[in-house]
């Protein structure tokens, strides 16, 4: 299935923080939004995204104390993005290599939204189920 597809299905927009809102912010937005990962801002500019997994390293590392610090202290700078384009195999592939379950969605320059790997596991999900039933058509001859 192609990112494009994926969007369709479930956009909720893209979600964002500034990066001197504390990591206890973006926490409430996560869980509101029932995302798990923001995109991180300095302005007009994307400087990075933050997971759960960002936080759950935090507060190993440094206890409750890093619900104050501000989130560009436990954002990744480097973003992984994908394009509407993309085939969700690919994307499975890239977030296996890296290592990440959130990848945002860049066309024309613009971040258009955010795919996860639930999402391609949905998607994943519902192209094999397809198949099955075109399977099962074509054996009993109902196709």
């Amino acid at each position: 299935m192609l990112v494009s597809q994926m969007l369709k299905q479930r956009n909720t927009g893209v979600i964002e923080i500034e990066r001197g809102r504390p990591v206890r912010a973006a926490a409430r937005l996560m869980a509101e939004h029932d995302i798990g990962a923001v995109l991180v801002r300095a302005g007009e500019e994307t400087c990075g995204i933050l997971s759960e997994r960002d936080i759950a390293r935090g507060v190993s590392r440094q206890g409750a104390r890093i619900a104050d610090v501000p989130v560009e202290v436990l954002m990744t700078a480097e973003l992984v993005t994908c394009r509407p384009a993309d085939h969700s195999d690919d994307l499975m592939r890239v977030m296996t290599e890296r290592g990440i379950r959130h990848l945002p969605v860049v066309a024309g320059g613009e971040i258009v939204g955010m795919v996860s790997i639930r999402n391609i596991v949905k998607a994943r999900l519902t192209e094999l189920e397809t198949d099955s039933v075109a399977l099962r058509n074509y054996i009993a001859g109902t196709t």
